[in-house]
């Protein structure tokens, strides 16, 4: 085994419990310019229900006191997206009976994923200016129709 081999053999695998695409139920996803240096659950719903007010240039609100812009962002045609979160050792996202029966893991630091919630469409904020055309998440909804361009056979002329 050569060192690049060695090292993925370290790096975590995620098992994703199929059942729960089929059983994740739509939720509302906002996509914030912020980060949060935590990682345990919390109830969002209860304190971040959000004053959205509608204008010519888009959505507005605000969080703690700074000034949001946004827009409503459609998944691609054709694809659906998921909240997805992962479970640690020992610990169960879904409760205490599994959707599907577990295989064990193979190795002590992999873990198992399940989807929370499905979503068609989220909301894209930004501080103070909508998000540009040069933001990430455009590009990664961009990606479906670029590799289907790409991979599609090309006429011999």
């Amino acid at each position: 085994m050569d060192d690049c081999d060695a090292a993925t053999a370290r790096e975590p695998r995620v098992h994703l419990r199929p059942g729960s695409l089929r059983d994740a139920a739509p939720g509302t996803l906002h996509l914030l310019p912020c980060e949060v240096l935590a990682t345990r659950p919390a109830p969002v719903e209860r304190f971040f229900t959000p004053a959205i007010r509608r204008g010519p240039d888009g959505l507005s609100a605000s969080f703690r006191g700074r000034s949001l812009r946004g827009e409503e962002v459609a998944v691609p045609s054709g694809f659906v997206g998921f909240v997805v979160a992962t479970e640690g050792p020992g610990a169960g996202l879904l409760g205490p009976e599994p959707l599907e029966r577990d295989e064990p893991l193979e190795r002590g630091w992999d873990r198992r994923a399940a989807a929370t919630a499905s979503f068609g469409r989220f909301t894209l904020w930004g501080l103070e200016a909508v998000p540009g055309p040069d933001a990430r998440v455009r590009g990664a909804l961009g990606w479906p129709s670029l590799a289907a361009a790409i991979h599609a056979p090309v006429a011999e002329g």
